[in-house]
């Protein structure tokens, strides 16, 4: 194998691993918010967590709209006036 063959295989190599860290890092900041609103529903409705993800759930698909959004909607009304949340990371 050539020395320039090795390199174009090293650079590639590198950039499907920061590809697969940029879906990790997205994966856990959308884990964390998803655990955020939990959390708020928990402590507002008294349910348990698995009733609690399948409300959002169903939140989710009743409105079209993503399980991660709807948990970003639900922190973001949950923050006093005047504080922001750090936002999720794209999909």
């Amino acid at each position: 194998m050539l020395p320039e063959d090795n390199d174009a295989i090293k650079r590639e190599e590198l950039e499907a691993l920061e590809r697969e860290v940029d879906g990790l890092k997205t994966a856990h900041g959308t884990r964390t918010l998803i655990g955020k609103a939990i959390g708020l529903i928990i402590e507002r409705e008294g349910v348990n967590e698995s009733e609690t993800f399948e409300m959002l759930k169903a939140t989710s698909q009743h409105t079209n709209v993503r399980l991660r959004d709807v948990a970003a909607r639900l922190a973001e009304e949950a923050q006093p006036a005047g504080r922001q949340e750090p936002e999720a990371p794209p999909p």
